[in-house]
């Protein structure tokens, strides 16, 4: 796989995966919310390491299964 190819694949996952964690966290931070900030906020920082997650694991996933393979 390319450098290109990944970062495209990159992008979608982790687009869909930062959406869906977002769409989960802000439900439940919105439902018990117990402590001090924002809901809106903590989603958006859990949707966005979520993000650089998926990101980066389909970045170097396929490079560690290609060396592992040979």
């Amino acid at each position: 796989m390319t450098l290109a190819a990944g970062a495209a694949l990159g992008l979608v996952f982790g687009l869909l995966a930062g959406t869906c964690a977002f769409v989960i966290a802000y439900s439940e931070y919105k439902r018990n919310w117990s402590f001090r900030g924002n809901p809106m906020h903590k989603a958006l920082q859990t949707a966005l390491v979520t993000f650089i997650f998926f990101f980066v694991a389909t970045m170097i996933l396929p490079q560690v299964f290609r060396a592992a393979g040979e």
